[in-house]
């Protein structure tokens, strides 16, 4: 099967999808409840759980494409197993906390520009019913903030190749594009994303001034080669399945599962000592 054509030497229609990504985070039904924005009491606080749900659902994506599991973002990429995978061990929400917790991008009124500068113009609701741009709440929201959610960042490049290598990808089943890839069209992305010297990275890099474009381009780069490192060592985590109170696990962890482990707990060993070699007591008599 032929690959994917992307176009990358049309650099407009390279603005168009990132745009398009951006466009993402105006869908009201599936990410501003009522409910869920009267809980956040300022307007930065709702947009950091937006961004926060557009992040976890990309990584569901990634997730998937690492483990597939028997869960709709294994179907509908066209490869899963009739075991849970990477999805149901949360590995969606163990990338948001790692890269925002751990990874955390420095806030700068330039980054702030350049990261908002793909937002302008889409209008999102509050929950007073009025519009707001998105362009202006992210780099008030990034430059008011002591760090950038880093998680984010990389869900909206995952998402801006995906709508290069798919286009219909702007529409669909779940909130973000890269999720609604065919397994096939997820390796692309990855592909692309690894590529040095990325189009998709220099048009990032290039609203920078230095110091910013080597650490941009830094980050990018663990992410494209750690990210799915990261995805699928989260499928054998124990760590969304531990009561951190009372240090012991709430829920049989998928990872158990997946490698066919003690069925009813840790293993403690077996009793199954024979002796010693041609019956000896020590190594003194060897």
């Amino acid at each position: 099967m032929p690959q994917p054509v992307v176009p990358f030497a049309q650099r407009r229609r390279i603005v168009l999808m990132l745009g398009a990504a951006s466009a993402l985070a105006g869908v009201p039904p599936l990410l501003l409840s009522s409910a869920a924005q009267a809980a956040s009491p300022s307007p930065l606080e709702r947009l950091g759980a937006l961004l926060n749900l557009v992040a976890r659902d990309t990584f569901a994506g990634v997730a998937a494409f690492a483990v597939p599991g028997n869960d709709l973002y294994s179907l509908a990429q066209g490869v899963s197993t009739l075991q849970p995978g990477a999805v149901a061990a949360k590995s969606d929400a163990f990338l948001v906390f790692m890269f925002d917790n751990f990874l955390a991008l420095p806030g700068a009124g330039e980054l702030a520009t350049a990261l908002g500068a793909p937002f302008r113009g889409i209008k999102v609701p509050q929950s007073d019913g009025k519009l707001a741009d998105l362009g202006a709440l992210v780099t008030e929201f990034v430059a008011a903030a002591d760090s950038l959610p880093l998680g984010f960042l990389v869900a909206l490049l995952l998402n801006a190749l995906a709508l290069v290598v798919q286009p219909a990808s702007a529409v669909g089943l779940f909130l973000t594009p890269f999720p609604r890839l065919s397994w096939k069209h997820k390796a692309r992305v990855f592909e692309l994303l690894e590529l040095p010297g990325s189009d998709a990275i220099r048009m990032v890099a290039e609203r920078l001034k230095e110091p910013l474009t080597q650490t941009l381009v830094g980050y990018v780069q663990l992410v494209a080669t750690g990210v799915l490192a990261f995805a699928g060592s989260a499928a054998y985590h124990e760590w969304y399945a531990l009561d951190a109170t009372t240090r012991r696990l709430k829920l049989r962890p998928v990872g158990w599962t997946l490698s066919k482990y003690q069925p009813y707990g840790p293993v403690e060993g077996w009793d199954e000592f024979r002796g010693y070699y041609q019956g000896r007591r020590s190594a003194n008599d060897a």
